[in-house]
């Protein structure tokens, strides 16, 4: 009955793509070692939140104190069990579904707060046993790691000393990073430094610190800036340790980026806008990598109420002289970019999207993720290119399990497209190096709780059961056609 079903899927997999926009995808079309994964973020996926010494994070804080007395997360929900794959016996039940679903390799993180609980000082060994038996069993399954060493989950006790705000935080960092390279460097062959400074602190951060509630949003806004600074000099740090350690892999950092359009094409204000937005965006982490410079007129509107932010000659050589050896890219929409007084520096994108069926992120264009795609490569060096994410939730009833099945066709349009629009760039010369789909499990979306969806599989999280959805079967048959 299973194969029945599976088959039911399948065909209407291929039903729904001759319909979608835009040429259907070709596996072959991409080099031979290409990586091809789904990716996850222990926070959002892990739970056991004070399993085996773990320390307390940022995240256990925002969930557990701020979201249930001054800020709703969700619906007042924690991670502190989420999908619970932390456990051995369910994660490896999930990674037998990866393996089913033909991916070649797994991208999650390792939370700092598990392997030094403080922060800084004791290593706990029982979390650096969990992790060498968890990327064995993946091996084992024929599934390489990518291993993200910071996705949003600064310990506590770090954030209390000032998180990384302080410039003690880059030497921090640091010394995290060499303990996870001398523990697992020979055995990871792709790290990812850091995941979306921009997203941890001008959204997600902005939005969750109530200590900073009197200052002006501009303000607020402009102090953020400080702790991305940081981290870009973190990254630069650790990118020169692992290559000083020579070992044999390639590290890289993810920046969550969006190409800008005017909300409204026909409005002067809006397509004015586009280009400050870019630079807050977008120019903002890629130019101090790559060009060893922040964009100008960003920098001035940061400035204007941050005048403490002047980034040195020094630090600026050291992130430019440590770039990744590949730029993780996660691309979910364009940001449709309004002027509005309202808004920190006076522009905004958040929650502006014109389709008429509404995701999560913003627009569905993947056209834009190869014009991406393309000006990175043009304007950026052409650097090797990994999309580190890439996933839907959309603002419809298909995430629902209806007899067994969840059929989340919208979803499955959105992944095939956007794949086509990778295969594009390929072909006219991105070095695209892999495509990892966000996620491959529903599980807890940050400010959002479990209030949406992105899973290739569906998850109750009552009875932790799992469902793979028709977007899991459509990626499998294009996995293994």
């Amino acid at each position: 009955m299973k194969t029945i079903a599976v088959t039911i899927v399948l065909l209407g997999m291929l039903i729904v793509s001759s319909r979608a926009q835009g040429p259907q995808p070709d596996k072959a079309d991409f080099p031979d070692d290409f990586l091809w994964g789904v990716a996850s973020a222990a926070y959002q996926v892990e739970g056991a939140y004070q399993a085996d010494g773990k320390g307390e994070s940022k995240w256990d804080f925002f969930t557990n104190t701020i979201g249930v007395t001054q800020f709703t997360i969700g619906e007042k929900q924690t991670a502190n069990v989420t999908i619970n794959q932390y456990d051995r016996e369910q994660y490896l039940r999930d990674i037998q579904l990866m393996k089913e679903l033909g991916i070649n390799t797994y991208r999650f993180s390792i939370p700092w707060s598990r392997i030094i609980p403080q922060g800084v000082g004791e290593v706990n060994t029982k979390a650096i046993a969990h992790y060498h038996l968890l990327i064995q069993d993946l091996k084992e399954a024929g599934i390489e790691p990518l291993v993200t060493l910071y996705h949003f989950d600064l310990p506590l006790a770090l954030l209390q000393k000032g998180g990384w705000l302080n410039r003690e935080s880059v030497q921090w960092y640091k010394n995290y990073a060499k303990v996870i390279f001398e523990n697992f460097g020979n055995e990871v062959r792709h790290f990812i430094t850091f995941n979306e400074p921009y997203i941890e602190f001008f959204v997600a951060d902005f939005m969750m610190n109530p200590s900073q509630s009197k200052e002006s949003g501009n303000v607020r806004y402009a102090k953020e800036m400080d702790n991305v600074n940081h981290q870009l000099l973190a990254s630069a740090e650790a990118i020169k340790l692992y290559h000083e350690m020579n070992l044999k892999g390639k590290i890289g950092i993810t920046f969550n980026l969006s190409p800008c359009l005017p909300f409204d094409a026909g409005n002067p204000e809006d397509v004015e806008a586009v280009s400050l937005q870019d630079e807050l965006l977008n120019r903002i982490v890629l130019d101090p990598v790559f060009k060893g410079k922040y964009p100008k007129n960003a920098l001035a509107a940061i400035q204007k109420y941050n005048p403490g932010f002047q980034p040195s000659a020094e630090d600026l050589q050291l992130i430019l002289n440590n770039q990744p050896d590949f730029l993780g890219i996660n691309f979910y929409a364009p940001a449709q970019v309004k002027k509005d007084d309202g808004a920190p520096l006076g522009v905004s994108w958040m929650g502006n999207n014109t389709d008429a069926v509404k995701m999560a992120n913003g627009p569905v264009r993947p056209e834009e993720l190869y014009n991406l795609l393309m000006r990175i490569k043009n304007e950026y060096g052409d650097p090797e290119i990994i999309i580190t994410e890439n996933g839907a939730s959309f603002e419809n009833d298909e995430d629902k399990v209806v007899d067994g099945k969840v059929n989340d066709m919208t979803r499955t349009d959105y992944i095939q497209r956007h794949i086509a629009a990778a295969e594009k760039a390929v072909k006219d010369g991105v070095k695209l190096k892999g495509y990892f789909v966000w996620s491959g499990w529903d599980n807890f979306e940050w400010i959002f709780g479990y209030t949406i969806r992105f899973g290739l599989i569906h998850v109750n999280f009552e009875t932790q059961e799992r469902v793979p959805k028709s977007s899991y079967y459509w990626y499998q048959h294009f996995l293994n056609d």
